[in-house]
């Protein structure tokens, strides 16, 4: 898994995730997270387009991102989640519990950046 982190504003950021998320590299997109979360930054984009396979591991770090964003007054938008991983995320009955956007420019607008 790679993971691109780039700055749209001072505490708004994307994280641009690429290939599957799994028990072997999700401490991985923890540390992208609390790395964000240690700058002060709670505006974020997800963007998963280029995920190819999500595990149950991934779903809870994902999970545990959004609880400390909400907290802090934040947003989370998951954008470009392709077919594959958002049946993960309907299967498991937890779309309603997130935001998606179709691409990167529509959670930019969700945000407000």
């Amino acid at each position: 898994m790679k993971i691109h982190a780039a700055s749209l504003a001072p505490k708004s950021w994307v994280l641009a995730v690429e290939g599957p998320i799994d028990v072997s590299n999700v401490s991985k997109l923890k540390d992208a997270f609390d790395a964000l979360f240690a700058k002060g930054v709670y505006q974020i984009i997800l963007d998963l387009e280029k995920v190819t396979f999500i595990a149950s591991a991934g779903l809870g770090c994902l999970l545990t991102a959004r609880d400390v964003v909400l907290k802090n007054a934040g947003d989370l938008v998951f954008a470009g989640t392709n077919s594959t991983v958002r049946e993960v995320f309907d299967l498991l009955g937890i779309t309603s519990l997130l935001r998606f956007a179709r691409d990167l420019a529509e959670a930019r607008a969700q945000l407000g950046k």
